[in-house]
């Protein structure tokens, strides 16, 4: 008896080894923690002090081949934050525990993935300028930061020519319900993108039953090595009619082998509504691939003034693992 549970207890221990050694071999964890410090006046308010977490991350992701020249990925991302409220900024108003979770396969032809991904207008048009070195975006961002009950599609670059590529990624979010339990309308994202050895332009277009359409064309130009401008233009299509338009540039500049400077301006026109403008500056240090910090100055204001337009100072740290 003995012998034969010795028997089992070292198999078992054989089998769970080799599973494991398997499994790690196709899964990564991996995660960012992101507190910060900000120093804020709204106006005609006092300044108040106070700490912000929205972008910490820990994350669970992975690929394994499978057969006809296919391969399977997921990724399980889930919010973490040391704030003690619901409200943590960053989100935009998003409370989802989850960030990103999603499975799907992709071949030479490219790849097909199902659950809650980052919105695919977010992902080329916003992100472009909205970097997350804080809560602070330094667009107003207009797209998603991420949309649930979604299925994207994404194609495999096509060679146009020697050092022109083009490829297009394709959301749709399936039908819901709203607060009635009435049907609500699909949305539908698409984007384009353009790439032509250092200048990368994207366009992508919205379809929400939130608006009436939403545009967008931003580019992204490595003009030296140490040295990349990005700009963006958006409107956005009102349900009361007219449009909004943004505009937005960002310059980045790695001034020191560890250090990076970054600044960005951006202007909302409202459509009969309120024009805002925004600007950031920000300066980080990077002690190795796994530790950042950052300073950043940041200043919104209206025409009129509005109770949202502020001045801030932000103190962060990136620890990635």
């Amino acid at each position: 008896m003995k012998k034969t549970l010795g028997l089992l207890v070292g198999v078992s221990s054989m089998v769970y080894s080799a599973t494991a050694s398997e499994l790690s071999d196709h899964v990564d964890l991996y995660g960012s923690l992101r507190p910060e410090i900000i120093v804020r006046t709204l106006e005609g308010k006092d300044t108040v002090r106070r700490m912000d977490d929205g972008y910490s991350r820990i994350s669970l992701k992975g690929s394994m081949p499978l057969n006809a020249g296919l391969e399977g990925f997921f990724k399980a991302e889930r919010r973490i934050s040391a704030n003690d409220g619901e409200d943590d900024g960053a989100v935009r108003a998003d409370n989802n525990e989850f960030r990103q979770v999603y499975a799907g396969l992709k071949g030479k032809w490219g790849a097909v993935s199902i659950g809650r991904h980052y919105g695919v207008y977010y992902d080329v048009i916003d992100d472009e300028i909205d970097r997350h070195r804080s809560h602070y975006s330094d667009a107003l961002v207009l797209g998603d930061l991420f949309v649930s009950n979604s299925l994207v599609l994404r194609s495999a670059p096509i060679q146009m020519k020697k050092n022109l590529a083009l490829e297009g990624t394709l959301l749709i979010e399936f039908n819901d319900t709203d607060a009635n339990d009435e049907a609500e309308d699909e949305r539908f994202e698409l984007a384009l993108g353009l790439t032509a050895e250092d200048l990368k332009v994207n366009a992508a277009y919205v379809d929400s039953p939130d608006h009436d359409g939403l545009f967008g064309l931003s580019f992204s130009w490595a003009c030296r090595s140490d040295l990349t401008l990005a700009g963006v233009f958006q409107n956005r299509s009102v349900m009361q009619g007219g449009d909004d338009q943004l505009f937005s540039l960002a310059l980045d500049y790695d001034f020191l082998e560890s250090n990076a400077l970054r600044v960005a301006g951006t202007k909302l026109q409202a459509d009969g509504g309120v024009d805002t403008d925004t600007f950031l500056v920000g300066v980080d240090h990077r002690f190795s691939s796994y530790f950042l910090t950052y300073i950043e100055f940041f200043s919104r204001s209206s025409d009129p003034t509005q109770a949202n337009d502020e001045d801030a100072g932000i103190f962060g740290v990136h620890i990635n693992f």
